[in-house]
């Protein structure tokens, strides 16, 4: 038999704990004043992702992420898709999203209409505050832009002092790359020096401004960097300058000639991340989008890291889905590694229950993240938060009842894993 008060008690307690989210990346509020919006703008990432897997036309994106195009004609779109793909996590959350925020229980034309309109009107407010502090109860957010400009965002400094931002290293693949980093640093970077004083440069100068460094590489080659001599990295480099553009399907330098400069840089900026006492975010396991290597983001590939930099402090981000086993034998071995369940909310609240039901029993509680929403948008963020904190309300209740925990051990786990842990390691 359930018992009611306790539950309740429990739920309404974790209500109440502030959130430190551990990863976003929002838009700042400021640029989203400066655009159009409509409902649509909720599927730039994750339930696109379903839409797709369902049969929907992924050229038919550009469709309902065009402003010039009515409500109506993307309707036609993707009500079928809609339909097919609605069951998922990650559509529940725009269900979620569609009742607690707009009002509307279910998803037609005329709610996405309505919901529009809402959307724009809610400009002339304090709209952020409202989703974010208010109805999230969220206190702080790490945020990372840095790796979302291709999604439009400009706007990289914070609006709000709640937002702390999140820096990554330089990634290079061609001489594309390298220009663009030229461009962004009103630079010239001509051999391998000049790039290493770059690297110094930007650390130096952003060391009161950012609070971890993300490593987001699993998305284009393995996760695996070893040690790689000067001279092996300065050869490398060289071939990259003769690269004008990195395509797997084209002739020219591959990834294995690229690969011993991009390593020997990535152990470069995690010194000098640890020189800086940044901790060091990584995105391991579950691959945004459709089509990619999953093969590349398997947590195994960090061993050598985690045991190499022992001073340092490193955040494992997605608890490493699907290699989740794997990832939580890693965090329970090495003292300077934490695990992150940001991402895994949408992704499935049966997924997020049984894997903290194991890491209440595996793993120390102050080496747990408990919430990130690793969304674009404040209404996504707020949904994610929802599902965590109703999946944490269920564990607990269970193991109370169950007499792993005490109520008051319960909810001291849960002020951990959802602020006392990321405060001490990202604001110390």
């Amino acid at each position: 038999m359930i018992d009611k008060k306790l539950f309740e008690d429990i739920k309404n307690t974790i209500k109440e704990i502030k959130i430190f989210d551990t990863h976003e990346h929002l838009i700042y509020e400021s640029e989203l004043k400066e655009k159009y919006i409509d409902f649509f703008s909720f599927f730039i990432v994750y339930a696109s992702v379903d839409l797709v897997n369902s049969g929907f036309d992924p050229k038919n994106l550009n469709i309902l992420q065009n402003d010039s195009i009515d409500l109506e004609e993307k309707w036609k779109f993707f009500n079928k898709y809609w339909n097919y793909s609605r069951n998922t996590t990650y559509s529940k959350v725009i269900s979620i999203i569609a009742k607690d925020i707009f009002g509307f229980d279910n998803i037609d034309l005329h709610s996405i209409t309505k919901i529009t309109e809402k959307l724009n009107e809610f400009k002339n407010i304090r709209y952020y505050e409202m989703i974010l502090k208010e109805k999230s109860n969220i206190e702080y957010v790490l945020n990372d832009l840095e790796g979302a400009t291709m999604f439009g965002i400009k706007k990289m400094k914070p609006d709000a002092d709640y937002f702390l931002p999140v820096t990554r290293p330089f990634e290079i693949y061609s001489l594309t790359d390298l220009k663009r980093i030229e461009e962004n640093y009103n630079t010239n970077i001509y051999c391998l020096p000049d790039l290493i004083k770059l690297i110094d440069i930007n650390f130096d100068n952003k060391k009161n401004d950012v609070y971890a460094m993300k490593i987001d590489t699993a998305y284009n080659r393995t996760l695996y960097f070893e040690d790689v001599s000067y001279n092996d990295a300065e050869k490398s480099f060289l071939k990259i300058l003769k690269l004008e553009d990195f395509d797997w399907f084209k002739e020219g330098i591959s990834l294995v000639e690229v690969k011993p400069f991009q390593d020997y840089i990535m152990h470069y900026s995690i010194k000098k991340a640890i020189e800086y006492n940044l901790p060091i975010q990584i995105h391991v396991g579950s691959l945004e989008g459709n089509s990619n290597d999953i093969r590349n983001s398997h947590p195994i590939n960090l061993i050598n890291i985690l045991m190499k930099y022992k001073k340092g402090s490193f955040d494992i981000f997605h608890i490493g889905y699907p290699y989740t086993n794997e990832l939580i034998s890693m965090i329970k071995m090495f003292p300077n590694s934490y695990i992150n369940m940001c991402w895994i909310p949408q992704i499935s609240k049966s997924l997020y229950k049984n894997v903290l039901n194991l890491l209440v029993e595996i793993i120390p509680s102050n080496k747990i993240f408990g919430f990130g929403g690793d969304y674009l948008f404040v209404e996504g963020t707020y949904a994610a938060q929802k599902i965590a904190r109703e999946a944490i309300t269920e564990v607990l209740y269970d193991k109370v009842i169950n007499k792993y925990f005490t109520f008051e051990e319960a909810i001291e786990f849960a002020e951990r894993i959802l602020n006392e842990n990321p405060r001490i390691v990202f604001l110390r």
